[in-house]
């Protein structure tokens, strides 16, 4: 039956069928014509005063009382000259904030049943989202400011999550009423989730809105002052779709002309932020919270990585390779999370960093500030580079994310030697995809993109770069495991861990007496660990590991089929993107404070790793107070089970004297440290 189960809970976002009719929607063409009449009009000339409004208290911000006010220019004039629009707003003051949150919190403004929330959100997105593709992407490209094809492309990247995110939801409120073995999980049910866009990319601020509202959070968007038409767009379509009234929350606030006090103010009283931009802006926002004492903030989000392109015996000057690795430092101004940051060139190939640097700036892609223009590949912007760089030496400040129109260009094997467990997106152009293949199975970075290109440079070839895969059929990066950007999680990338999070496998009850379930061979290192649990543990632990089997089975990656990627080089056409998806297991720290013993669940996690179909990553044990005197004191069964996993599962157990001994161990490892504790 849980096999069954699961089985149809994938199907209903994750087989072929499911994710093309994901596709057909987000990619439905939009009227370019609309798109360029909202363009005109959210930029024409005069001047707009946006009504900021507090939900949850009733009223409409005013000036005076500590608060500021702003006026906004438009990013651009209609056809790429000086602005003409502007906005005037009220930025809420400390006191607004913090009664705000208080009214919340006081009135426990909920959705009570999943189905509401479900209704709500799946007549938003096919009628006031999908329904409305031309006037968001005109809203997109006009506030952005992005050209049109950049917009039309978040918008079906985000219309692709966010319904892949109500597909599963829903097949868990169907399981729960017709099969009884997943029910929907809402970790948020009345609690505060501080939503923040990205300063390049806004609607990636909605699709973090609508996960957070399906896992229970209410939710307070605080945006960027020039995206606020938008999310008050936003805001007011999901009230006229019921959504219950303080729910969602849309204030500005991302400036240097806000007070930083009032984003304080909500970064301690909140339960979890959702983030969307830099990793450094990330890491400051987690430290000030804990700093103002919330350490019960849960965060998560999509951040940014260093990114590269790898050529292995392929030379920068092929047509496929220099017009790939140029689109991958220039796309949406070099400020994609996936944005490659350095170029490692093979030296076989006759390669120099003047070399690469003429290929890569020699390229065809079409730069210009008009708009409305649906040609261009790159709109020019206030405050950008002109054009692509290709630095040839690091510079005096450091290699780094560049956020530009900028990739550093270096021989493989030389500075700055680019780890990928930094990555996100990684490139590998070769002679072959066997070859690229070959290399990318060994890297660390998120998304992998393997191309072979052939020896005749005037032949019609595909191209990639760190970025281009695309929802539904892939996932698109940003995800966090596997780098070293920031200690975070999957959340709001497209993969499967980010689907299922709102779903959960139901709790015991009287029919598990009644139901047949597989059973699983224990190995023999996984009969021996199960021999530290308990005797009444044993056996209903035993059939946990099977049924965390069978939905393991039911979830095995399966190839979809090519779908179009980046247009061809020497050819008309789309380049033809094949993924082939991999769970990977995390990288996991467990954590044994003092005085405690072998907890159950330390136990548990050994035994799931044992029989893990994945190719699972030895743990890393950390016991505190385990040095006494300089010598190492543990008794059994903790000594035992050490000495079983250390040799069979090859964990590494690492002692500490005291808690500076683990932030110095943390401090300097390889990879983000993700713990479990007990």
């Amino acid at each position: 039956a849980l096999a069954a189960s699961a089985r149809k809970l994938r199907e209903a976002f994750h087989s072929a069928e499911a994710i093309a009719e994901v596709a057909a929607k987000a990619d439905a063409p939009v009227d370019r014509s609309a798109v360029v009449g909202r363009i005109a009009a959210e930029l024409g000339e005069g001047e707009r005063e946006l009504r900021v409004e507090l939900q949850a208290l009733g009223e409409v911000l005013a000036a005076g009382d500590g608060r500021r006010s702003l006026t906004v220019p438009a990013p651009m004039g209609p056809s790429g000259g000086p602005a003409v629009r502007t906005l005037k707003m009220v930025l809420p003051s400390v006191e607004d904030m913090v009664r705000l949150l208080e009214k919340r919190a006081e009135e426990k403004v909920r959705c009570e049943k999943p189905q509401e929330m479900a209704d709500v959100l799946e007549k938003y997105l096919e009628e006031k989202f999908v329904g409305r593709g031309a006037d968001h992407v005109g809203l997109i490209s006009a506030w952005g400011p992005k050209s049109i094809p950049d917009a039309e492309g978040e918008f079906a990247e985000v219309a692709a999550l966010m319904s892949l995110q109500l597909r599963a939801y829903q097949a868990a409120m169907r399981s729960a009423k017709e099969d009884y073995q997943f029910e929907v999980y809402r970790p948020g049910d009345g609690r505060e989730c501080l939503v923040m866009p990205p300063s390049n990319f806004a609607l990636l601020g909605l699709k973090d809105t609508f996960k957070m509202l399906l896992q229970g959070f209410r939710v307070l968007a605080v945006v960027q002052p020039r995206f606020l038409p938008h999310f008050l767009d936003v805001q007011q379509d999901l009230a006229d779709c019921g959504l219950p009234k303080g729910m969602f929350e849309v204030l500005p606030g991302i400036t240097p002309d806000a007070d930083p006090a009032v984003l304080h103010e909500a970064l301690k009283r909140v339960d979890r932020l959702q983030f969307t931009g830099s990793s450094a802006m990330f890491q400051g926002l987690v430290l000030k919270a804990y700093e103002l004492g919330n350490l019960r903030l849960e965060h998560g989000g999509e951040v940014s990585g260093l990114n590269k392109v790898r050529l292995d015996g392929v030379s920068a000057s092929h047509p496929a390779a220099a017009t790939g690795s140029a689109w991958a430092a220039m796309a949406n101004n070099g400020e994609l999370c996936t944005s490659a940051s350095l170029i490692e060139f093979d030296p076989a190939t006759g390669d120099s960093p003047e070399s690469v640097k003429s290929a890569l700036e020699g390229h065809r892609f079409k730069l210009g500030a008009d708009i409305t223009d649906g040609g261009l590949d790159v709109l020019l912007k206030e405050g950008k580079s002109p054009g692509l760089e290709v630095k040839t030496e690091i510079p005096p400040d450091g290699f780094r994310e560049w956020w530009e129109k900028t990739i550093l260009a270096a021989p493989s094997g030389g500075a700055p030697g680019l780890r990928t467990n930094q990555s996100l997106g990684h490139c590998i152009y070769a002679p072959s995809i066997r070859r690229a293949v070959e290399a990318g199975i060994k890297e660390d970075a998120s998304c992998v993109y393997c191309v072979g290109v052939p020896e005749d440079t005037a032949a019609p070839s595909a191209r990639a770069g760190t970025t281009g895969c695309k929802l539904p059929e892939s996932v698109f990066g940003g995800m966090k495991t596997h780098t070293f950007a920031v200690a975070g999680d999957h959340d709001g990338v497209g993969s499967v861990q980010t689907l299922l999070s709102t779903v959960r496998r139901r709790g015991a009850n009287w029919r598990d007496q009644e139901e047949s379930y597989a059973t699983y061979e224990l190995t023999e290192t996984a009969e021996d660990l199960l021999e530290f649990l308990s005797p009444t543990e044993q056996k209903p632990f035993a059939r946990q590991i099977s049924n965390v089997l069978e939905v393991f089975s039911a979830f095995q990656p399966h190839v979809i089929g090519p779908y179009g990627g980046q247009p061809l080089v020497n050819a008309e056409g789309q380049s033809q993107l094949l993924t082939l998806a991999a769970l990977r297991p995390s990288r996991k720290h467990l954590l044994i404070p003092r005085g405690v013993g072998l907890p159950d669940d330390i136990v548990k996690l050994a035994l799931l790793c044992e029989m893990s179909p994945l190719r699972e990553i030895p743990v890393e044990l950390h016991v505190l107070g385990a040095k006494q005197a300089g010598k190492l004191r543990i008794a059994d069964p903790l000594k035992s089970f050490v000495r079983v996993v250390e040799k069979r599962l090859k964990w590494s157990a690492r002692f500490h004297e005291d808690n500076d001994e683990l932030a110095d161990a943390v401090r300097t490892a390889d990879y983000p440290p993700y713990f479990f504790c007990v």
